[in-house]
C-alpha cells in the first residue's frame, strides 16, 4: 500500500466548532464545507495545499485502493473525506491513537503536544485568520498562510508516522484501521421511535418524581440546597475528600457513594423520592444518550466513535458525546430493565444484514485465576460447572445452587468477577446493591470480602506478586511476570503494546502519615497497589484476547462495527448461512492464545437485527 498523509482545514465559527459539537455532528452539519487540505502523495514528494475546489477535482481522480491513508485524529479527517467526497482509503493510521499508545495517557496527544515530545516546533497554522470566514471572504495572502500552515503539519504528521513506527506494533495497525473506520465509515441505523420512547420515558420518570416531592428542581441541582432539603428531613448529609483537591471537602452525592445508596434504600419514602430526584436531575446520562443518537440518527448511519488505547490498559474508551462503550445493556441474572427500552436495542443492522454480538465469557475472571494457578476455579471453567457456587456456598455455609438458590447464587457471582482486584466489604456492597438488589449489612460485606479470598487464596498471593512487580517497574533488570515483560518502566504485552508506568514513584503522604506507590494520570496521581496493578494486568491481557480474535475474524472477511469491553459486534450478510458465519466468528473468540496455553476460553454469541440479547 501506498502511504499517504492528509489533513483538512474548515469553516468554523464562534456558534460552530469543535469545542461546542461532536466531531460527527460538526463534519455532517449543513454548514460545513472545507477551505481545502493538504496532501503528502510520497516520501519523495512534499507536501501541497489544495483549495476545495481544487481538492474536489484530485480526490476524485485519484486510485484509493492501495492507499494507507494516515491524518493526526484520523476520525475526523476521514469522515470528511467518506462524507462529503466519497473517497474510501483501504486503510486507515492515525498518529494521534499511535501516540497515546506509545507516550502515555498522562500527556496530551494534540498534534501540537506530540510535536513537542519529538522535539518538533509547534504548528504555524493561523486559526485566528479564518474563524467565521469562508474561503471566498480571506485574502489572498492568509489564503497562502492557512496553507503554508497546513502543509507543516502534514509534513511533521509523516515525521511522527515514522518515529511511531519505529516501536509501535505493526499488528495493531489493523486494529487502528478497524477502529477509524467504525466511525468514518459507519453503517449501522438508529431506531428513532424506539429512542423517542426512551427519552419519553426518562423525562417522564424525572417529572414525575419531582411532582412527588413538591420541589424546585433547581433545589435538586445545587449541592448545597439539596444538603439543605436532607436536613429539612432529619438526615444530616456526608461529606467526603475531593478527587482533585485532598484538601477539599465535598458533598457525597454521587451515585456511588455509599451515602447516596443509602439514601435509595432508606425507610422514609419521601427520603428515598429525593435521592432518586437528585440522581435523575443531576444523572440524565440514558436520556442524554437517546438524544445523542437520535440526532445522529437524522443525521445518517451511526458514527461508532472509540478513542484507541483510550484507557490505560490499551482498552478502547468512549468519546465525541455519545460514548458507545457505555450503552445500558440487559444481563439475564440482574435485569432491571424496563422491557423494549434497553438502548442498545435502538441500534440497528444495515440492510442485508445481521448484528453477531459475541461475548468473551467471563474473560478476565478466567485469565485472573489461570495466571494466578487457582486450579480448582479453572477447573471448573474447564469442566463446565458453575463458576460461581463455591464461593456462594462459603459465604452462606450451606451448599449454594443456581436451581434452589438464585439471589444467593447472584451473590457468588459478584464475588467471582469483582472481587479478584481487592475489593473491601463496603465496594463488594455497593455492587450487589447496584446490580442485583441485593443489600448486605457492613458485617455481611466484609463477610463476603473474606469468603472470597478464603476460597482464592492463589489470587491473594497473586495480588502480593503484584506489590512487589511496582518496585521492579520503577527500576531494576527485565523481568517476565507471567505472559509479559517488565522493562523500562512498561509492562510489554504479548502483542507487543506497553502499559505505562514511567511516571511511578513512591511517595510520602506526610499529613495522612502514609507512604504508598502512585502514578501519573490525566487527572492527577493515583495510588497504586499489588491489586489494582492485578487488574491493569489482567484487563489489559483480556484485550489482548480481543484483539487477537478480531484480528483473525477479520482475515475471514467480516467487519467488526464495535466493541464494548469483552464483546464484539460483526456484520452477518442475510445469504442463508447466517448460523454458519456466526459460529465461524465465534470459534476465534474461543481460540486458545499462543502465549497462553491450557487456559480455557468460552464465548456466547447471538445474531439479531438489533443490537441486543
Amino acid at each position: 500500500m501506498r502511504p499517504v498523509v492528509i489533513d483538512f482545514e474548515s469553516y468554523y465559527a464562534d456558534d460552530f466548532t469543535l469545542s461546542k459539537m461532536s466531531t460527527e455532528a460538526y463534519i455532517r452539519d449543513p454548514r460545513f464545507v472545507a477551505h481545502g487540505a493538504a496532501i503528502k502523495w510520497s516520501p519523495d514528494t512534499s507536501a501541497r495545499w489544495y483549495d476545495e475546489r481544487q481538492l474536489r477535482f484530485v480526490l476524485k481522480e485519484e486510485d484509493w485502493s492501495d492507499v494507507f491513508l494516515i491524518s493526526h485524529h484520523a476520525q475526523f479527517d476521514h469522515l470528511i473525506l467518506s462524507h462529503h467526497y466519497d473517497v474510501h482509503p483501504k486503510m486507515s493510521g492515525c498518529t494521534l491513537s499511535m501516540a497515546r499508545l506509545l507516550l502515555g495517557n498522562h500527556i496530551g496527544v494534540s498534534l501540537d503536544s506530540v510535536r513537542e515530545q519529538f522535539g518538533l516546533p509547534v504548528k504555524k497554522t493561523p486559526y485566528h485568520l479564518f474563524r467565521g470566514k469562508h474561503w471566498n471572504e480571506i485574502p489572498r495572502e492568509h489564503q497562502q498562510l492557512i496553507g503554508e500552515g497546513a502543509e507543516d503539519e502534514v509534513e511533521s504528521i509523516w515525521i511522527l508516522f515514522g518515529k511511531l513506527m519505529a516501536t509501535f506494533p505493526r499488528l495493531e495497525l489493523p486494529v487502528v484501521d478497524m477502529t477509524i473506520k467504525m466511525f468514518s465509515e459507519p453503517c449501522l441505523q438508529a431506531d428513532m421511535t424506539l429512542l423517542g420512547r426512551i427519552w419519553k420515558k426518562e423525562n417522564d420518570d424525572k417529572q414525575r418524581r419531582l411532582d412527588a416531592l413538591g420541589v424546585d428542581p433547581k433545589e435538586l441541582s445545587s449541592s448545597d440546597k439539596f444538603a439543605e432539603l436532607l436536613r429539612v428531613e432529619g438526615v444530616e448529609p456526608e461529606k467526603k475528600l475531593s478527587p482533585t483537591n485532598s484538601d477539599k471537602q465535598i458533598w457525597a452525592f454521587a451515585k456511588t457513594d455509599s451515602f447516596m445508596q443509602d439514601l435509595l434504600e432508606d425507610d422514609n419514602e419521601r427520603i428515598r423520592t429525593l435521592a432518586e430526584a437528585r440522581l435523575g436531575i443531576k444523572s440524565t446520562l440514558l436520556q442524554t444518550r437517546a438524544e445523542t443518537l437520535g440526532w445522529m440518527g437524522r443525521r445518517g448511519p451511526l458514527c461508532v466513535y472509540l478513542r484507541m488505547y483510550g484507557a490505560h490498559t490499551t482498552r478502547w474508551s468512549g468519546g465525541d458525546g455519545s460514548n458507545f462503550q457505555n450503552l445500558k445493556k440487559s444481563d439475564p441474572d440482574f435485569s432491571h430493565d424496563d422491557g423494549g427500552l434497553n438502548i442498545r436495542e435502538a441500534i440497528l443492522a444495515p440492510e442485508g444484514y445481521l448484528l453477531g454480538a459475541i461475548d468473551a465469557s467471563q474473560i478476565e475472571c478466567r485469565l485472573l485465576n489461570f495466571i494466578a494457578d487457582q486450579h480448582d476455579v479453572i477447573e471448573n471453567f474447564r469442566n463446565g460447572r458453575d463458576p460461581y457456587v463455591n464461593v456462594a456456598s462459603e459465604f452462606y455455609g450451606f451448599p449454594v445452587t443456581k436451581e434452589k438458590h438464585p439471589t444467593e447464587r447472584n451473590v457468588g457471582k459478584v464475588l467471582e468477577l469483582q472481587a479478584g482486584y481487592g475489593s473491601g466489604g463496603d465496594k463488594i456492597r455497593a455492587t450487589l446493591r447496584t446490580k442485583a438488589g441485593i443489600i448486605l449489612s457492613p458485617a455481611e460485606g466484609l463477610k463476603a470480602r473474606d469468603a472470597y479470598r478464603d476460597t482464592h487464596p492463589q489470587v491473594v498471593d497473586f495480588w502480593g506478586q503484584g506489590g512487589r512487580m511496582l518496585a521492579r517497574l520503577a527500576g531494576g533488570p527485565e523481568l517476565q511476570w507471567g505472559p509479559t515483560t517488565i522493562a523500562d518502566g512498561k509492562i510489554w504485552l504479548p502483542n507487543g503494546c506497553p502499559l505505562q508506568f514511567g511516571t511511578i514513584e513512591y511517595y510520602r503522604d506526610n499529613e495522612a502519615d502514609d507512604s504508598y506507590w502512585r502514578v501519573k494520570t490525566r487527572r492527577g496521581w493515583s495510588k497504586l497497589y499489588g491489586a489494582k496493578l492485578v487488574e491493569n494486568l489482567i484487563q489489559a491481557l483480556a484485550r489482548v484476547v480481543m484483539s487477537d480474535a478480531m484480528l483473525r475474524i477479520m482475515a475471514l472477511g467480516y467487519r467488526i462495527v464495535t466493541t464494548t469491553h469483552d464483546e464484539l459486534v460483526v456484520l452477518i450478510k442475510k445469504d442463508g448461512s447466517e448460523q454458519k458465519q456466526l459460529d465461524a466468528c465465534t470459534v476465534e473468540m474461543k481460540r486458545v492464545p499462543s502465549w497462553l496455553p491450557g487456559i480455557p476460553l468460552d464465548a456466547e454469541s447471538v445474531m439479531s437485527e438489533r443490537y441486543a440479547k
